[in-house]
């Protein structure tokens, strides 16, 4: 039984995700980079930093610390999952940005943050109020996504 398998044996959907995190993480760490996983794993992972930042402080939290860096990352993941409305969210958040791709350099990211207007910064507390009322399964949509691709989460 590999690890990934252990993880999705767990009863409790919350426990298997913390453990397929705790799996991932791990591995990340062995191979030198999470950026080394597979695109399986790394959309995990994305996702994984999303909800850490969202959880911390909200959308501003996310795009002003390391983790905006893997904003288009993210959106993709959710996208991948198939987390439409969490995709149409964070969309509308990074919509705010007066340049798109949202840069990467965090700098550069905190200089554009700097000079967003109010409405702004109104927009992005709405999106976070959306974020949290959001009743899509993101734990499920990623469980069901890890059994898909199973084999590219072996480790």
């Amino acid at each position: 039984m590999t690890e990934i398998d252990f993880a999705l044996s767990q009863e409790s959907p919350t426990d298997q995700i913390e453990l397929v995190g705790t799996v991932l993480w791990n591995k990340a760490e062995r191979v030198g980079s999470f950026k080394k996983l597979s695109l399986p794993e790394r959309h995990f992972v994305y996702i994984d930093i999303f909800e850490s930042e969202i959880n911390q402080g909200g959308l501003y939290h996310f795009f002003y610390n390391a983790s905006g860096e893997f904003t288009h990352e993210v959106l993709d993941a959710f996208y991948t999952i198939e987390a439409m409305e969490s995709a149409s969210i964070l969309n509308l958040a990074l919509r705010e940005f007066i340049e798109i791709p949202i840069p990467k350099d965090i700098l550069n990211r905190r200089f554009y943050m700097k000079n967003l207007k109010p409405k702004a910064l109104s927009i992005w507390e709405n999106l976070d109020t959306k974020l949290i009322d959001c009743k899509e399964d993101i734990v499920g949509l990623l469980i069901t996504y890890i059994k898909t691709h199973k084999s590219k989460f072996e480790y």
